[in-house]
């Protein structure tokens, strides 16, 4: 009981005054309905269908055309039927539900219909809008959340403008779905949530901009304008990595301020070189951190099909703003950091959990890395496969992560699904362009160094700490480890077992191999979870200088192929 009293006084303790004040009045309007239709003003369309996106191949190949055709909708790697009041399903997990309010799902029916132009693409959606609208009149449940409102009206204002003029002719469910989506807008006025802030305000108030945009109300337009503006300086760190420091979330808001933008300028609005200047710095940030890596990087909350691909991003970008990425090998706001040779890329995590008042997102990852050979991952974090469930203490968890635990204790207090109490401190990180250095107090007051670097031998990861150590080495499901002699190997498994690289270890240190268990779960998406193998490496730390060595001989070597 007593710990949980401290993780509530510390997690309380770094929210804003405000904050405070707005969860307070929530628990009192807790359990209002929402009106869940409103006569709709004169509406303008929106022009936010774009094809680098939304025609995506590798975003559409998440869903399924024949099963969404046949009632099935498959989101995280898990499928259901949408019905029912308020589209709750129970079997489901809270993150599935919400994902499912999105409506997400209808922008590849749109696709398809632009691809073929049959009508049956067409149907489909009116069908499950409709039932959307049916199923959600009493005007409560995860379909009113102020989040999914804001993800749903974009999706949908983005199909609209996918179908084009099919739509336009359909006057009577058009305007049965714009009446339907003055209301949200409008609800979705009053439930702000500030509370929370972060990406989850970043959604209401972008949508709100849309919104004053499509239904034509100028006021509303300033306001929110100003809004998001005020949001954008305080969200975008001046490395141009958003603050959550989640290379998802960092997506999912680039997305956003591009379709924000390009609505702007098809009203006649000015996009500001501030604006274009914040489009480069998060492009460079993209494709900079994900680059070579093979998938997006696995540091805090993050995986790789809930956004948008980056290199449909990087094309919008392109496109409609001529905004072309360059690469950078160090984020010091963020504390993110790359080496990179002509084989390896490695990024490297120095960073806060951030920002203070909303970390709900955050691992312990502190010092932590990922290392990819030839594109591929190759030393991977544990990732993100849930936000409920009984995984989720452990995919926030040190050692979910390639860095190290000290005494046993954790770096932060990571409680509850997106909570954190206590927290590390006095983090820094730098980087020459070959070495990477780090250095953290953790929440129980256990200083952490760590550098690495690339020479002529692989990869050296030197750790400084005090007391007894375990360091993690998460390997990539397609490579496994074995014992040779005072080495370990790792194997290729998809290259007949080629060796890539071997760790070499100090004289006395201990180690252990992980096959099962809990502690070789890893997420590279939303709800698939791998089986990986880890490796434990253990020492007792007198505050000097702790070697392992990641050599990576040459394939041609003698000796290194089997």
């Amino acid at each position: 009981m007593w710990k949980k009293i401290e993780n509530y006084y510390w997690t309380l303790k770094y929210l804003k005054k405000e904050q405070v004040g707005y969860l307070m009045k929530n628990r009192l309007e807790h359990g209002k309905k929402a009106v869940t239709s409103l006569p709709a003003p004169a509406a303008a369309p929106l022009p936010l269908w774009m094809e680098e996106l939304d025609e995506d191949a590798d975003y559409l190949n998440r869903f399924s055309l024949e099963e969404l055709l046949s009632g099935t909708v498959t989101l995280l790697h898990e499928s259901g039927r949408p019905g029912g009041t308020d589209w709750k399903e129970d079997s489901k997990s809270h993150l599935w539900n919400f994902n499912l309010h999105y409506l997400e799902f209808l922008i590849p029916l749109a696709a398809a219909w632009r691809r073929s132009r049959e009508q049956t693409y067409y149907e489909c959606f009116r069908r499950y809008v409709r039932r959307w609208i049916l199923d959600n009149r009493k005007g409560s449940g995860d379909g009113w959340h102020p989040y999914t409102i804001s993800l749903r009206l974009t999706n949908l204002w983005i199909c609209m403008d996918g179908f084009g003029e099919v739509f336009e002719a359909d006057e009577e469910f058009l305007q049965e779905l714009q009446n339907s989506m003055y209301a949200q807008y409008c609800h979705l006025q009053k439930k702000l949530e500030l509370h929370l802030l972060g990406n989850h305000y970043f959604e209401n108030l972008k949508a709100v901009l849309l919104g004053s945009l499509y239904f034509q109300e100028a006021d509303v337009y300033k306001e929110y304008k100003k809004k998001l503006e005020q949001e954008i300086r305080e969200q975008i760190l001046p490395d141009g990595v958003h603050y959550e420091r989640s290379m998802m979330y960092h997506k999912i808001i680039l997305e956003d301020l591009l379709r924000t933008a390009r609505a702007m300028e098809a009203f006649g609005k000015t996009v500001k070189p501030p604006l274009i200047k914040v489009f480069q710095k998060m492009a460079d940030a993209a494709y900079s951190l994900e680059e070579g890596m093979g998938q997006t990087p696995l540091f805090n909350d993050s995986g790789d099909n809930v956004a948008r691909p980056v290199g449909g991003l990087l094309r919008a970008l392109g496109k409609w703003f001529g905004i072309v990425p360059e690469e950078q090998t160090a984020f010091a706001s963020a504390g993110y950091y790359c080496l990179k040779d002509e084989k390896k890329k490695l990024v490297f995590d120095a960073g806060e959990i951030a920002p203070d008042y909303m970390p709900g997102h955050g691992h312990c990852d502190g010092l932590s890395f990922e290392l990819a050979w030839m594109g591929r991952p190759l030393f991977v974090n544990g990732g993100t496969g849930q936000y409920q469930g009984e995984l989720r203490s452990y995919f926030r968890s040190t050692m979910a992560h390639n860095t190290v635990v000290l005494e046993g204790e954790e770096q932060s207090d990571c409680w509850g699904e997106h909570r954190v109490g206590r927290r590390i401190r006095q983090v820094s990180g730098s980087s020459d362009g070959r070495q990477v250095k780090g250095s953290l107090v953790t929440c129980t007051g256990r200083s952490q160094s760590r550098s690495i670097r690339f020479d002529k031998d692989g990869v050296v990861i030197c750790d400084q700490v005090s007391g007894q150590a375990d360091s993690y080495l998460h390997l990539a499901p397609e490579y496994e480890y074995v014992q040779q002699g005072e080495k370990i190997q790792v194997l290729d498994l998809e290259h007949k077992k080629r060796v890539i690289c071997e760790i070499c270890l100090e004289e006395k240190d201990r180690q252990e191999i992980y096959q099962n268990g809990k502690i070789t779960s890893y997420a590279p998406e939303f709800g698939l979870i791998r089986q990986a193998q880890v490796l434990k490496i253990s020492w007792e730390g007198d505050g000097g200088e702790h070697r392992v060595l990641l050599r990576f001989p040459d394939a041609a070597e003698e000796g290194f192929m089997q």
